[in-house]
């Protein structure tokens, strides 16, 4: 993960006394860390950022945003009206009233893979947060026929549902690094269109991801720091700010309750604890995931995804199968009804 980000940058920023810390400790237990040649911030300092408390986590993300509204003309935020974009929306929006500078816009990328609760919940927030007129959403492109792509037309067209874990000699035509097919047309490539006719263009936006998600997160901190250049992504250079790196999941559900913000209906509905395209295959468990939704409209997108697994890889339609019988196995929250439609799928699949 190449960082372009000049290395006199002043928009980052270390904290000093955890710096000493880790500089202070013995080569032994830094060496590995050393090693890692591309990292910029060490996890040492990435597990002592994260267990700040609350209030100092808050007052140091909105200086960081401060400081970026004041550097930048032109910003934009990047979000799925999930509660870690949500938290974002509003952190911005409180940093951009603080010191008089317009609002940035806020980027919703449709990829018409969405659960009916969600859009009700976008026209909600935007008048809560009164930026309807900053609102603006992008609809996945038209095929050279001029038809509507969707996840499940690019399945079809590449021969495989998408999957973060392919590695390198695995990967499918089409896939670029460990980004799915699905993900830059669906969700990237609308905006990138957007954005190259632009004459006056972005510079900056922020984007509202977490370390704590996953591993690759937690290696973008360290190798880049919560905010770097990206110079290829999009039509011209733009800087990346990700000011809710160091945040916990219990940090996201503590700013929801002290600013009394509503929560997106999705989650209760769905049974689900993360947002994102409804269907995606991409990460572990998502067959469980929709295995748990106790709504038809879930239970449809799982079959769906089966169904193409079957025609395109048999193999791992076999591993979806099998994981969807040891979670059944195991003392778990489906509910009868759902045990029932299990069964059933798991027959029409001959298993």
């Amino acid at each position: 993960m190449k960082d372009n980000t000049p290395k006199n940058d002043t928009l980052r920023k270390f904290d000093k006394d955890i710096r000493d810390k880790f500089n202070n400790q013995s080569y032994d237990k830094k060496e590995k860390s050393l090693k890692a040649k591309t990292f910029i911030l060490y996890p040492f300092e990435l597990k002592l950022n994260q267990e700040k408390p609350f209030e100092q986590k808050e007052l140091e993300t909105l200086n960081l945003i401060e400081e970026h509204l004041k550097t930048y003309k032109k910003c934009f935020v990047a979000t799925s009206y999930g509660m870690d974009s949500v938290v974002l929306m509003h952190l911005v929006i409180r940093c951009a009233k603080k010191i008089g500078c317009e609002i940035p816009d806020m980027f919703l990328n449709d990829t018409l893979n969405t659960f009916k609760e969600e859009k009700q919940y976008w026209d909600k927030i935007n008048k809560l947060f009164n930026i309807e007129d900053k609102f603006k959403m992008f609809k996945p492109p038209v095929d050279k026929d001029g038809k509507q792509q969707t996840v499940w037309t690019i399945a079809k067209r590449y021969g495989h549902l998408p999957d973060f874990r392919r590695r390198q000699d695995q990967r499918k035509k089409g896939e670029r690094g460990h980004t799915p097919e699905c993900c830059d047309i669906l969700k990237k490539a609308s905006m990138k269109q957007h954005m190259k006719g632009l004459e006056d263009k972005y510079d900056c936006h922020f984007i509202g991801t977490r370390a704590q998600e996953s591993r690759m997160r937690s290696m973008s901190v360290l190798q880049r720091c919560r905010t770097y250049l990206i110079t290829r992504m999009f039509p011209h250079p733009i800087r990346a700010v990700t000011p809710l790196s160091y945040w916990m999941k219990t940090d996201i559900s503590e700013y929801y309750e002290r600013y009394n913000l509503p929560k997106n209906p999705a989650y209760e509905a769905h049974n689900m604890e993360r947002m994102g395209c409804a269907s995606c295959p991409a990460h572990l468990g998502w067959e469980k995931r929709l295995l748990v939704d106790p709504t038809e409209q879930g239970f449809g997108m799982l079959r769906q995804n089966l169904l193409i697994l079957k025609d395109t890889e048999p193999e791992r339609l076999s591993n979806s199968l099998t994981a969807i019988e040891k979670y059944m196995n195991k003392k778990n929250d489906l509910t009868e009804s759902m045990k029932i439609r299990a069964k059933k799928l798991l027959k029409e699949f001959n298993r």
